[in-house]
């Protein structure tokens, strides 16, 4: 197989997984600050999500309005696909690796939805505050944003917070999670 054949077939595979991920993340948050069972967004997750989350609910309850099957599901989701990876990109790998590079991507995708959310309501805010769309994205980073609004004022009636909140997610990505990675993919293929 060649180089471009193999780098598309990855990134496919990568594309499939992380967006399956990554509504489990927005899964797992909705159902934390309970966001509106009747909001499409939260229509849409459900039933992207429930035919796998419901079985895994019934030996796994949730634990103070976290959702211990969704962490499951997505850490199961996430093995499955590093270690199809692996075995596309370098052959059989340690599974100590696959597990290591698994906690390090589920850090990373649940960094990069909280900044894609964040993303997105500032530009509601700024294009249709009253929209339901801003409302539950709100409610959704709010746990996130209340903390820094409490030290960062508005400037001239705009909240930067947002953009500070997604630094630091940025900061995180950087100094916990590509590390994990890095050292979880040179245990996987034994350098």
């Amino acid at each position: 197989m060649s180089g471009a054949t193999l780098d598309a077939i990855l990134f496919l595979v990568s594309c499939i997984f992380d967006f399956y991920i990554m509504v489990l993340v927005i899964r797992l948050v909705l159902a934390y600050v309970n966001a509106d069972y009747n909001h499409p967004l939260t229509q849409f997750v459900i039933k992207l999500t429930s035919a796998v989350v419901k079985p895994l609910k019934k030996f796994l309850p949730d634990i103070r309005g976290i959702e211990t099957a969704t962490i499951v599901l997505i850490f199961i989701v996430t093995m499955f696909k590093c270690l199809i990876l692996n075995l596309l990109s370098f052959g059989i790998p340690n599974l100590l690796g696959v597990f290591i590079y698994s906690i390090g991507d589920v850090l990373r995708l649940f960094l990069l939805t909280i900044s894609i959310a964040l993303l997105i309501q500032a530009l509601l805010s700024f294009i249709q505050p009253a929209s339901p769309a801003y409302g539950i994205l709100s409610r959704a980073t709010a746990p996130l944003l209340r903390p820094l609004q409490r030290f960062i004022p508005p400037i001239s009636g705009v909240d930067i917070t947002p953009i500070v909140a997604i630094v630091i997610l940025q900061l995180l990505f950087i100094l916990i999670a590509r590390p994990i990675m890095s050292y979880g993919l040179a245990v996987a293929v034994g350098s």
